[in-house]
């Protein structure tokens, strides 16, 4: 189809880009045939636009939510649901602003990825930009989805007597649209984050593929091989410093995303729990179920951008010749490097090679075990374990808030 002809990696990420673009989410202009980025008149109106509009959607957000704190007779859970949404719109309202004080970086990274595609090509190894291209469109189009759906959850909530008894029968348009705001910029958010990182997982899967079958024959020139496995090796670090790129560009708002997400995924399960327990009416029964609904929305951007993370840092992971790398989408990056060091240590093991190609080999061997990045913010990895330990603080945080709920229902009945 002519409409997903791609012919290299900004080719492909060109749905994204204009979903970023059409949002307000990213305000620069890309030049695809130059592949080269800048800053027109419109993009810089369009971000003081952007960027006023969105501290008035911040500020409008304290003042909407503020029935939060009276929805329920539980302070905790009052207090712990308001705080939980204003972390959230904290975060999806400066996206944008962040977006646009690390765009140079955000072009570098998608650069560095184009530049490897070249050096992929280079070695023989093909990749699929018009794959790529579908793939983008396709999740462009379901996260966008999701957020209409998000935003017609919310709205619900909001548009009821029981939420907002000073409510007027006009509903706010702004409240909509903020709330939409909120919901597009954290799925488009996610969807560019876990595009990029799916890219870089495949090229390190297509790398140690043709590590594995091609570029380690037992006879030929050893003058050729070797610079084979430099050139790989080139590839290998290059994709490595992609991974602290994407770290300087987005690990602080993943944080962020992570901690926001689990905390209001606590508060709301205890509502509804807290719902349940002390036979609330049928109205406020149905807001705890919609909340449930809405949180569902950042658990599953949650995992998926777990997912992307964790088979990156598997695939680059630390590698040395007696060592099983731990399972950890940093499980999935991290897989490869397991790959990639399992072919070359298997190589140094059991094939009859020239000295100057063992001398490559181990080079090689060294590279994978002193350059393994990871998706980090600094403070943690984004891997599986951190999803279990996110899964046992929740366990906790949650058993102690139905314990102190359950002192105060049996006070208010006495």
């Amino acid at each position: 189809m002519k409409w997903f002809q791609a012919y290299n990696f900004f080719d492909s990420f060109r749905p994204v880009y204009l979903a970023t673009k059409l949002f307000h989410v990213h305000f620069e202009t890309l030049d695809f045939k130059r592949q080269t980025v800048g800053r027109t008149l419109i993009d810089q109106f369009r971000f003081i636009l952007s960027l006023l509009l969105d501290i008035s959607f911040l500020f409008r957000s304290f003042t909407a939510n503020l029935p939060y704190l009276y929805l329920t007779e539980s302070v905790l859970l009052n207090v712990g649901n308001y705080l939980s949404l204003m972390l959230l719109a904290t975060l999806t309202y400066t996206l944008s602003l962040w977006n646009h004080c690390k765009s140079k970086e955000i072009f570098q990274l998608c650069a560095s990825i184009n530049d490897c595609d070249r050096k992929l090509e280079k070695l023989g190894i093909p990749v699929d930009h018009r794959r790529h291209h579908f793939a983008s469109t396709l999740s462009t189009g379901v996260w966008m989805c999701f957020s209409v759906i998000i935003t017609l959850n919310a709205v619900s909530v909001r548009r009821n007597k029981v939420f907002d008894p000073d409510r007027t029968d006009d509903f706010e348009a702004i409240i909509v649209v903020a709330i939409f705001r909120i919901s597009t910029n954290f799925s488009l958010f996610v969807c560019y984050t876990s595009l990029t990182l799916f890219s870089i997982n495949g090229r390190l899967a297509k790398l140690q593929a043709f590590l594995a079958t091609t570029a380690l024959p037992t006879s030929g020139s050893s003058k050729r091989i070797c610079q084979t496995i430099r050139r790989i090796a080139a590839v290998h670090d290059q994709l490595s410093d992609t991974i602290r790129m994407f770290n300087d560009c987005y690990s602080v708002h993943t944080m962020y995303g992570v901690i926001a997400s689990s905390s209001f995924s606590v508060f709301v399960v205890f509502g509804l729990i807290h719902a349940y327990a002390s036979n609330v009416s049928e109205v406020t029964m149905q807001i705890a179920w919609r909340n449930m609904l809405y949180d569902l929305f950042y658990v599953l951007m949650l995992a998926k951008m777990l997912l992307s993370t964790s088979l990156v840092s598997r695939n680059v992971g630390v590698c040395k010749i007696n060592l099983i790398l731990e399972e950890t989408v940093l499980s999935l990056i991290f897989f490869q490097c397991k790959r990639m060091a399992h072919a070359i240590h298997k190589a140094i093991c059991y094939r009859s090679y020239d000295k100057q190609i063992f001398n490559e080999l181990g080079r090689f061997s060294q590279q994978l075990e002193h350059n393994a990045p990871k998706i980090s913010c600094g403070l943690f990895d984004f891997d599986w374990t951190l999803l279990y330990s996110i899964a046992g603080s929740f366990a906790t945080y949650l058993v102690i808030l139905l314990q102190f709920d359950l002192v105060n229902l049996n006070f208010v009945r006495e």
